[in-house]
């Protein structure tokens, strides 16, 4: 079977990004989605600020919301 997250997991490492760890309860079906939904609101907002001042986001703040929506935290 192929992991369908392949390229995420080879954009983590190639950056050496990781995952930060989340409890149990945080990696929760519903209550990731939430979280990620709620975070990828936040990073927008936040990519907005910075690129009017002419800087360029690292994509890290997109593969992390990612991770949580598809439960790849690391356990805490």
């Amino acid at each position: 079977m192929a992991d369908r997250h392949h390229h995420w997991r080879m954009d983590g490492a190639d950056q050496g990004w990781r995952m930060p760890p989340a409890p149990s309860v945080k990696r929760l079906p519903l209550i990731r989605h939430i979280r990620a939904i709620r975070l990828l609101w936040r990073v927008e907002q936040h990519n907005d600020l910075w690129q009017a001042a002419g800087l360029i986001p690292t994509g890290y703040d997109h593969w992390v919301p990612y991770g949580i929506w598809h439960g790849l935290e690391a356990p805490q």
